[in-house]
């Protein structure tokens, strides 16, 4: 019997955020040679992902993303707003996810998530040795996990990592542990 072709992949880099426990803006914080939503979607591209950004229009014009951007249809919701309105474009796509808030991330790390990649599986994460938390945002999410997304976030829930964890889930050991910090703070 022949293999499910998996869906065609592209990217997006969730930046549209308040920046509320920041207090700045931490898509535009440089922590290498460019602003982080940056440098995100450059990840994304060295792994032969398309990047589109999930960010507030003032973004999209300031960094003229034209139609690579992405807002929010239901916001206030943190980045569940962002993959909502991502998995909602009804493209059969699967999208490999990435915070902006990981600034110590490299490529091979989300080539990790796509060489993962399966029929047998709905969605592809890391998660922590030692607490075995996934981590939604630094995810692959394939339309199936996406579908699933959806319907709980139509049912209210906006937690994406209780809807991934429902999920039948491919969990990844980072080679490094550090490279999952969250620079979620000042």
């Amino acid at each position: 019997m022949p293999e499910t072709p998996l869906a065609p992949l592209v990217g997006l880099v969730l930046t549209g955020g308040q920046s509320s426990r920041m207090g700045r803006d931490k898509a535009s914080i440089v922590y290498h040679h460019a602003p982080q939503w940056q440098h995100a979607g450059a990840l994304l591209a060295a792994c032969g992902v398309e990047p589109f950004w999930s960010c507030h229009a003032q973004q999209a014009e300031e960094w003229e993303l034209g139609d690579r951007a992405i807002h929010d249809v239901v916001p206030g919701h943190g980045p569940a707003s962002g993959l909502h309105a991502a998995f909602s474009r009804g493209d059969w796509v699967a999208w490999l996810v990435l915070g902006c808030d990981y600034p110590w991330l490299e490529a091979q790390d989300l080539q990790g998530l796509v060489d993962a990649r399966s029929p047998t599986v709905e969605a592809v994460t890391y998660a922590h040795p030692a607490t075995q938390q996934i981590e939604p945002l630094i995810s692959l999410w394939e339309p199936a996990a996406q579908q699933r997304f959806l319907r709980a976030f139509a049912g209210g829930e906006d937690s994406p990592r209780r809807v991934l964890g429902q999920c039948a889930l491919q969990r990844l050991t980072p080679r490094m542990p550090p490279r999952l910090e969250n620079r979620n703070r000042s």
